[in-house]
């Protein structure tokens, strides 16, 4: 009995400490636990209400560029179909009550009655309906009044679902100020009843402003805008809200037009417009975090807000239960443990976890030992090493990206892939991402803009992996600058070889032609004086015969390969002049050639093929197209070349004539086209002519 008591003393005095030790570990780790995770979701509260405030900025952004770009290619097509059908001023005038679409004042005015194609354009409204039905834009013709531009045909609705038409817009506002000087108007302007994003043209008649052509998109669409956003769940209770300077709600759970109940949170927003802030609600008592920011070209508000003690309040006492109930069941079997199994044991089983320690740290040793190997040859990669999600979001990323594009490591993983692509290949980045989750890899071509703006071409592999537990896409870049310049260079060469032949070409039409025509000359000035006193008639016409041959032969040889010393002397616009002139000269078509928006007079490669594809495009309409008339239009915007092409020929099947071997020589434009990294769009069908559109980039030393 004795014996048993002393040793339930020692096992005691071993326990004692053991699992007082325990109690108090446990209670620690559950403490710190708790403090580490209400810490870690307030920064994950904050995190994700920033990320939602930028993703709906983000939208707003991406929807007011995209409207942007989208108006300016309406106004080209607004502008080509208008002008395919000249414009007829009568002399006769009538009287319109015209309404300022601003203060709602009206007055009489008179306008000039207008014709297009025999019809009126202030009863009949065909081109801003067709406008309506080819871009879903809308579309607006002014004329030109004493106090301001008048609509006199247009689709744009007023408040009574009417034509707002006889409204008009003042000489004071920005877009007639602009138009005024005889200039296009691009961005945000008021229409009517409500903001469009807007691009606006004069219409010239007599070298005088007449009127101003119109097209545009609703500003911005909140209807769509809260489709997307009511699907966002932040947190158990967290709400966005979206609300202008007016204090209007636009978007708060499907509550539109309401106002902002608390006053001093809205004066807050209003006057910091961008941050976080901590409050307490005024009807709980809880604490409330706000995150907020402000869309200057809507001018709307955007703010997130989420109560964080319902996010914690369920985790944290699952710990403490947790923790209580594991604290508990070690404690017990500590206890049976300390009491079944004697010192020595224990001592034993100390020991093993001693070795087991050693073993695990030596385990971590290697396995730190692999990461640090395999973040080493990743940082030092030549190639930039891209890891991204299915949506092109960054989660992985090597120094090489970062010291190329420019930004930190923290930057650019905020980032996606659609934020460093250039402007031209911003569109094929989501159907890349599906190219690579449809097949499990895809390799294409790209560029990617640095901070500081430069332009890098790269050569996209990527492929699907595991990391992490995720599936994501692994994308290694490799900068192929050195090729493109390669191919270039080749180009450039081939180009300049085929000049210099033709040049010498030139020089033997001269020095081989220009001898033997001299020589034909003394033999007809023989013939003409009668002087038969050295040769015969019938030898000096043998003579002459032999000579015309040998000039035939000549001019067969050499004459297809001189070029237009008009090109390299006067630039694109003179030669393209002079040759549709040559045509012009044989009565077989009328060719109406427009280049007075166009600058650029220095040659070069890109000048050359232009040259080479309109002669082209007149060579496939004179043999192909039976047509009566040629359209040519050629302009640039500093660096930017545009050339339009249209016939009113008998037309053809676009798909067909690029599926057959032989054709109208569309590949070989084509091709030479994209060779320059240029766009060619061919539109055409049988008996409604051809229209071609060709935009290409000129290099800028050349601009």
């Amino acid at each position: 009995m004795r014996f048993f008591v002393k040793r339930l003393l020692i096992k005691s005095k071993i326990y004692a400490p053991i699992g007082f030790a325990i109690t108090v570990s446990i209670l620690i780790i559950t403490i710190q636990a708790v403090y580490n995770l209400k810490g870690s979701i307030y920064s994950s509260i904050e995190k994700n209400l920033l990320t939602e405030i930028e993703t709906t900025i983000r939208m707003f952004e991406r929807e007011r560029n995209v409207k942007l770009e989208n108006v300016k290619t309406y106004l080209r097509v607004a502008d080509d179909y208008f002008y395919s059908k000249p414009l007829v001023i009568k002399k006769d005038s009538i009287q319109v009550q015209a309404i300022n679409q601003i203060t709602g004042v009206s007055h009489n005015s008179w306008i000039k009655k207008w014709e297009i194609d025999g019809r009126s354009i202030e009863k009949h409204h065909d081109f801003v309906d067709k406008m309506m039905s080819l871009t879903g834009a809308t579309a607006t013709i002014f004329q030109k009044i004493d106090s301001g531009y008048i609509r006199v045909s247009t689709n744009v609705i007023d408040d009574e679902h009417k034509r707002a038409l006889n409204t008009f817009i003042s000489y004071n506002s920005p877009v007639v100020k602009q138009i005024e000087k005889g200039e296009k108007y691009f961005g945000r302007a008021f229409v009517v009843n409500d903001w469009y994003m807007a691009a606006y043209e004069p219409i010239i008649d007599k070298k005088k402003i007449v009127g101003i052509l119109y097209v545009g998109c609703k500003e911005k669409d909140l209807t769509e805008f809260s489709k997307i956003l009511s699907q966002i769940k932040i947190g158990k209770n967290g709400m966005l809200i979206i609300f202008d300077e007016s204090e209007n709600i636009f978007f708060n759970q499907n509550k539109k037009g309401e106002k902002w109940k608390d006053k001093n949170v809205l004066d807050y927003i209003l006057k910091h417009k961008k941050g976080i802030t901590k409050i307490k609600d005024p009807h709980s008592g809880n604490e409330q975090i706000i995150a907020f920011d402000y869309f200057e070209d809507f001018k709307l508000y955007v703010a997130s807000s989420i109560f964080p003690e319902d996010e914690t309040k369920i985790l944290i006492n699952n710990i403490i239960s947790q923790s209580f109930i594991y604290g508990t069941i070690i404690f017990v079997l500590l206890s049976m443990f300390v009491y079944f199994i004697t010192t020595d044991k224990l001592h034993i089983y100390l020991k093993q976890i001693e070795i087991s320690n050693k073993k695990l740290n030596s385990a971590r040793e290697a396995l730190e030992h692999s990461e640090n190997k395999f973040k080493t040859l990743f940082n030092n990669s030549s190639d930039e090493v891209f890891v991204s999600d299915f949506q092109g979001k960054f989660v992985e990323l090597n120094q090489v990206a970062c010291d190329t594009l420019e930004y930190t490591k923290e930057e650019l993983l905020k980032m996606r892939f659609f934020d460093i692509k250039t402007k031209k290949y911003r569109p094929y980045v989501s159907e890349n991402i599906k190219k690579i989750i449809a097949k499990g890899y895809h390799t294409y071509d790209t560029e990617h803009v640095s901070k500081s703006g430069k332009i890098y071409p790269f050569e996209m592999k990527s492929k699907i992996i595991e990391y992490e537990g995720r599936h994501l896409i692994l994308s290694i870049a490799r900068n192929i600058s050195d090729r493109k310049a390669t191919e270039k260079q080749i180009v450039q060469t081939i180009i300049e070889t085929e000049m210099n032949e033709r040049k010498r070409f030139s020089a033997d039409l001269h020095d081989g032609l220009g001898p033997v025509l001299s020589a034909i000359r003394l033999y007809s000035d023989l013939i003409k004086r009668g002087n038969f006193s050295k040769m015969s008639l019938e030898e000096a016409v043998i003579n002459i015969d032999e000579l015309v041959d040998m000039a035939i032969s000549n001019t067969k040889e050499i004459s297809n390969n001189i070029t237009p010393n008009v090109l390299e002397d006067f630039g694109l616009s003179a030669a393209i002049q002079e040759f549709c002139s040559f045509i012009s000269r044989t009565k077989s078509i009328k060719i109406d050639l427009d280049t007075n928006n166009f600058t650029l007079t220095k040659p070069g490669i890109e000048t050359t093929i232009l040259y080479q594809t309109v002669k082209e495009l007149i060579n496939n309409t004179l043999k192909h197209a039976q047509a009566q008339n040629i359209r040519i239009e050629l302009k640039n915007y500093n660096n930017q070349v545009i050339l339009y092409y249209r016939d009113d020929g008998q037309g053809f099947n676009v798909d067909e004539k690029l599926n057959q071997r032989h054709g109208l020589g569309l590949h070989n434009i084509i091709n030479k086209i994209k060779m320059l990294k240029g766009n060619c769009d061919f539109n055409s069908s049988p008996g409604k002519g051809m229209f071609v559109l060709i935009n290409l980039n000129l290099e800028n030393e050349q601009s």
